[in-house]
């Protein structure tokens, strides 16, 4: 993640480096957000168990959905392990 440069510079810097009109950039941005804050919901009712493993699949592919699973049940144990240790 960057960290303290501003807003305004990272846009002036894509704007120089990219060569396009601001109207891109942020249409691209608004794009690449809504795609992201789409996986992270599609992620999220894959754990609430309100989609299917298909439906996740579908959207995020094999490696993301094994990564979520993966972490998932690395807590379960985690918390299981904690709660076995009193």
């Amino acid at each position: 993640m960057m960290k303290n440069i501003a807003l305004g510079e990272q846009l002036t810097f894509l704007l120089t480096q990219r060569g396009v009109n601001e109207a891109t950039i942020l249409a691209q941005a608004v794009s690449k957000g809504i795609s992201l804050l789409y996986q992270e919901a599609i992620t999220e009712a894959y754990l609430l168990g309100t989609i299917s493993r298909e439906e996740a699949l579908k959207t995020l592919g094999a490696d993301t959905l094994e990564e979520i699973e993966y972490q998932r049940d690395a807590l379960k144990r985690d918390v299981e392990w904690g709660l076995s240790n009193d």
